[in-house]
């Protein structure tokens, strides 16, 4: 079903993601000290994984994999990461400095994602689970002292608008 706010956020209607196989796969990740990226400068709770065609784990790459084929996506060199909001981060409303949109599997939590005018006055709010979400869209999820894992790849290349098109 198509969110009714389609210029910042589209609720992908592809069957299921394989949620409790993801969520797994992220706990085997952090627990077996793979490589992470810290963003100190968001409370030193925020982390990313990337995950790797070489994954002895690849959950997430095959489902990825199946979803780029058959929506013919783009950026296909870019492998999708697992991020990590612990309850200490705190993202301010913002939009990406370096996307132009990204897709992505909330595999932990349940907070809404929130869309903020040019004055930065919220506009709209939804939960998802799987989305398209224009990160050139003043944006935040507020995670309030919980906890929120997403599997999400980036596009810089891509418009949101074009990916919207290629996913309907």
């Amino acid at each position: 079903m198509a969110s009714t706010y389609h210029k910042a956020i589209y609720q992908i209607p592809f069957p299921s993601p394989p949620i409790d196989a993801l969520k797994k796969q992220w706990h085997r990740m952090r627990g077996d000290d793979s490589e992470s990226d810290l963003w100190p400068q968001y409370g030193g709770d925020v982390e990313t994984w990337t995950i790797k065609d070489t994954d002895e784990h690849s959950v997430a790459h095959d489902f990825w994999s199946q979803f780029e084929n058959q929506f013919n996506l783009t950026e296909r060199d870019r492998p999708p990461q697992y991020y990590n909001f612990g309850p200490d981060s705190g993202i301010p409303i913002h939009k990406d400095p370096v996307s132009l949109a990204w897709i992505a599997v909330a595999v932990v939590g349940t907070q809404p994602i929130e869309f903020f005018d040019d004055d930065k006055n919220k506009v709209y709010e939804t939960q998802y689970q799987f989305a398209l979400v224009n990160s050139k869209q003043y944006h935040r999820v507020d995670v309030r002292g919980g906890h929120r894992v997403l599997l999400r790849k980036i596009f810089t290349e891509t418009s949101y608008e074009t990916l919207f098109q290629l996913l309907n």
